[in-house]
């Protein structure tokens, strides 16, 4: 079974690198998979956690539903994408009763959904060859799909859908945004 994207809801200190774990890495970066993983829960007392900071790996930190600052994700990072989504107060369920849980592991699954829902538009709204759809599962392609989402907010990377899906069916939304897909594919 083929899979497009994994999504890694943990994370290790430097000193804990699994071998393992970074070769699986490495094939599924090697066949466009692309990968996600959580930065960590430490605030800025620590630095990301691999395998989000390793190259080729899609670093995920937690918002609020509004895009403020969580106060648990590591701080952003120069002249690199600070992805984060919203991670902060998720609505859960423990031991029957409803709980509030926060963290990057949260975040990390919602951006690997939003980032699936703009390849699947971009399968069925776009013109593209096997070439170019196959460009958007890059890390690079990702990335740039990603930023069609974003808003700076303080210095992270917020992935807000509503930058793209405006909630109307509007053909010209749509036919802008596979437009703005298709540049992305044909870079």
């Amino acid at each position: 079974m083929r899979v497009d994207i994994i999504s890694l809801s943990f994370g290790f200190e430097s000193d804990h690198r699994n071998v393992e774990i970074d070769k699986a890495i490495s094939s599924a970066i090697s066949d466009n998979i692309i990968i996600f993983a959580a930065a960590a829960n430490d605030g800025g007392n620590k630095p990301r956690a691999y395998p989000a900071r390793r190259a080729g790996v899609i670093c995920i930190h937690a918002s609020d539903g509004n895009g403020n600052d969580g106060g648990i994700s590591p701080s952003p990072q120069a002249r690199k994408s600070n992805f984060s989504t919203l991670g902060i107060s998720i609505e859960s369920k423990w031991k029957g009763k409803k709980v509030l849980q926060s963290g990057t592991s949260f975040a990390t699954p919602v951006a690997a959904a939003l980032a699936a829902d703009l390849l699947e538009f971009a399968r069925y709204k776009c013109s593209l060859n096997e070439y170019e759809y196959r460009r958007l599962h890059s890390y690079d392609g990702i990335e740039a799909l990603l930023h069609l989402m974003v808003e700076e907010r303080h210095r992270y990377d917020y992935i807000t859908p509503g930058r793209v899906w405006t909630g109307s069916n509007s053909n010209s939304c749509e036919m802008d945004l596979a437009k703005k897909i298709e540049r992305i594919a044909r870079e």
